[in-house]
Parts: C-alpha cells; sequence; structure tokens
C-alpha cells in the first residue's frame, strides 16, 4: 500500500515510525527483543510492523548516522555512558539534575554509572511529578516515583512555592490535579499573597470560534504578553484563515488586532509563562483536551507503563497548560461539547467513570460502509449516544460526520 504524499495518513505513519525509534533507543532495548516478546504474546499484527516496517526503517537510520559520523541525542547519552563506565574520568562532588520528572531508563543508567565511579558523589535531583508529559519521548515515572528503590537512601525536600501565579489558580489547580491519588500530595501557596491569578471558561458557538478569540484579545491591555495554546499543532487552523501569522526561527506568532500573540502546543509551552494563556479547542473530541486518541498497540513493546488512573498524562498536560499564565488563564470550548476536564470545573456532579472511557474506533478512517451504518442508525432515529458507543466513537465526531454526510445529499 503507498500512502498519499503529504497526507494524514504518511504523516501520522512518519510520527508512528519516529516515536518507535524514540522510545527503542531510549529505553535500552533491542529490536529483537521487542520481536521476542510480540511473538511469545502471539501478536501477529505486532510482530508483522516491527519485523517488515520498524526493523528495516530503523537499521537504515542507524547507518545513515553512521554514515555521515552523526549521532542523536539518546546516542549521546549512550556513549556518554560507556566512556564513564570504562574509565571513569571526572570525579564530582555533587551531581545535579533538574527535570527529573522526564528521567528515562537511558538517563537514569548514565546517573548509576557516574555515581558508580564516584561513591561518594551526592546525587541531588529536582522534579516535579505534577509536570510528567513526555512518557512518548521515553519518560518512565516509576524512576521518579520509587526514587529511593534506585538510588538508595534518600532526603526529600519539598519545594511547594510558585513564583508565577496565585490564588485562586492555585488551589483549583492543585485540586484538579491531585484527584489522581498516584500524584504526590502538595500543598503549593504562592510566593506573594497578594498576587491572584484567574481561570476562566469560556463556551462559543462553533461558527462563532475566532470571533471569541478575538473578543478575548481586545480585552487584554495592549502592554500584556499573550499565549495561544493548543493539545495540537493543529488547534490554530481556523486562526489561520482569518489572522496574519508569522513564523520567527522556531516560533509562530499571530496578528490579532493590533497585538502580535505566540501560538504553542502546551507541550512546548512548558517552563515559559506569559501573562494571559488562551487555551484552545477544549472539547469532547477525539483530537479534544483531554485527547481520546489511542497509542497503536505496537507502541505498547517500548512505551514506559501508563497510568492507571484515567486520562493520567493528560491530566498533567492540563495542568500545565492553565499554570502557564501570571494573570489569568482563559479555557475556551464548544458550548455543545465540553471536554471532561471542562465539567470537572464547572459540573463536577456530571463527571462519572463513564466520562473518561476511550473510543475504540476513534483513530480509524470512516468507511463507506460505516457512513452507512451511521446514517442508518441516524435515521431510524437512535440517540446521538447510542450511534457513539455503537460505533465506538465520540459523539462529537457522530455529529460532525452525520453533518458533513447530511450536507452532502
Amino acid at each position: 500500500m503507498v500512502l498519499p504524499q503529504n497526507s494524514k495518513q504518511e504523516k501520522a505513519f512518519i510520527r508512528l515510525v519516529v516515536t518507535f525509534i524514540t522510545l527503542i533507543k531510549s529505553s535500552c532495548k533491542s529490536i529483537q527483543e521487542i520481536l521476542k516478546q510480540a511473538k511469545r504474546a502471539e501478536d501477529e499484527r505486532s510482530t508483522f510492523i516491527i519485523k517488515r516496517i520498524f526493523q528495516p526503517v530503523y537499521e537504515r537510520y542507524i547507518e545513515e548516522l553512521k554514515n555521515s559520523n552523526q549521532i542523536d541525542f539518546t546516542d549521546a547519552i549512550l556513549q556518554a555512558t560507556e566512556i564513564c563506565r570504562s574509565s571513569h574520568p571526572v570525579k564530582y562532588e555533587y551531581i545535579i539534575v533538574d527535570e527529573f520528572q522526564d528521567i528515562s531508563v537511558d538517563r537514569y543508567k548514565f546517573l548509576k554509572v557516574l555515581r558508580e565511579g564516584n561513591p561518594p558523589a551526592k546525587l541531588y535531583c529536582v522534579g516535579d511529578d505534577w509536570q510528567s508529559i513526555y512518557r512518548f519521548s521515553g519518560s518512565d515515572m516509576a524512576l521518579f516515583n520509587q526514587f529511593s528503590d534506585y538510588f538508595g537512601s534518600t532526603e526529600i525536600n519539598r519545594i511547594e512555592t510558585t513564583y508565577r501565579f496565585g490564588e485562586p489558580l492555585v488551589s483549583l489547580s492543585s485540586q484538579f490535579i491531585q484527584r489522581n491519588k498516584a500524584q504526590i500530595k502538595k500543598d503549593i501557596h504562592p510566593f506573594n499573597p497578594q498576587t491572584k491569578t484567574e481561570l476562566q471558561f469560556c463556551a462559543y458557538e462553533r461558527r462563532d470560534y475566532c470571533n471569541a478569540i478575538g473578543q478575548l484579545v481586545a480585552s487584554i491591555p495592549a502592554d500584556k504578553s499573550i499565549f495561544l495554546l493548543g493539545r495540537y499543532s493543529f488547534d490554530d487552523y481556523y486562526l489561520s484563515f482569518l489572522y496574519k501569522s508569522v513564523k520567527e526561527g522556531n516560533r509562530f506568532y499571530y496578528f490579532i488586532g493590533d497585538k502580535k500573540i505566540e501560538f504553542l502546543t502546551v507541550h512546548k509551552s512548558k517552563g515559559l509563562e506569559a501573562d494571559y494563556v488562551i487555551i484552545l479547542q477544549c472539547n469532547k473530541d477525539t483530537y479534544g483536551f483531554p485527547s481520546m486518541v489511542s497509542d497503536d498497540p505496537v507502541l505498547d513493546y517500548v512505551l514506559t507503563k501508563s497510568d492507571q488512573y484515567p486520562y493520567g498524562e493528560e491530566r498533567r498536560l492540563f495542568y500545565v497548560a492553565i499554570t502557564r499564565a501570571k494573570i489569568k488563564t482563559y479555557v475556551l470550548y464548544d458550548k455543545r461539547f465540553p471536554s471532561v476536564f471542562v465539567d470537572e470545573f464547572l459540573h463536577s456532579e456530571k463527571v462519572t467513570e463513564e466520562s473518561y472511557v476511550k473510543h475504540p474506533n476513534a483513530n480509524k478512517k470512516w468507511t463507506r460502509s460505516a457512513d452507512k451504518f451511521l446514517l442508518t442508525l441516524y435515521h431510524e432515529g437512535k440517540s446521538i449516544k447510542y450511534i457513539a458507543e455503537k460505533m465506538g466513537r465520540s459523539q462529537t465526531s457522530i455529529v460532525m460526520r452525520i453533518g458533513k454526510l447530511e450536507g452532502k445529499q
């Protein structure tokens, strides 16, 4: 099968291959190990994909690096580990690690070798499990949560002061993230008790989406910085038709009214801040926030263990998003389809375990037979909820698909 060039399918395939290569290298596993696991599980699909697609691409990637005399970031970690293991060239009194919540197996092994070569050295790690959002890049929460099991006797110093934002956002964001009992309990408070940071939820009609953003931006003082944040890099799609944009290096800006505003994905915004933050598309949808996209099962062989709590990493990502603001965070959502996270804040009584169910067919392409089945159920008078459950898709995707199909007729 040949994928159309620059199509969604081609881009999704490339992302899958790149993610696999990143994860297999950071996990310090070999292709043969992964293949054995898949065969042992009698997983014919994953075995085929790994052997026929991933393995040749991975081997060609390694060959290209070698031929061009280059290494990637994971290679740098792995090679440094081997050099230190064989020679222990430098003695350290202290080894200090920042962003430890993002630690992966390859980096853990590097730290372990550094310590073995410097037994008296003290290891000091700073991290925040509330902001662990890089599982797809190989980070392993177990290395953070079970630190003493991996590194021995440990002393914990809690950093519970925030210098960026104040109440009521401090309390609201803390309650939200600690709904997952697996997160380490903390009592966060602002450095300056007088600091005030608000959190506001703004519903919009689908046809007025861009205007709603324009009105919010217009209400913000001209001298204040603003971030537009999206769960995905395409969350600004509709804005591109209405507002002028410019790319400066790796940064992307929109000109809305008289303001120049940076658009970032939430992942890229981590560690950054602005006076005002506007979070886009917080809808209940496959590509909403939380994202309902399921990982391809083949990645289970290279991904670290996931949260038992529903949407655990998506919850941490939403926490990161709402806490980028110093003055105010706006959360935008389609009034017909507020995401489960929006409902938690506004209508907590509506949220049940069913609210967090992922849709098994969310990633599948619509086919003629699926469209026919959808319209049959719809014209029989079945409810949107019934159709969504029957077809394994979100209610939002069902409504949008019906609208598209009915519009063609």
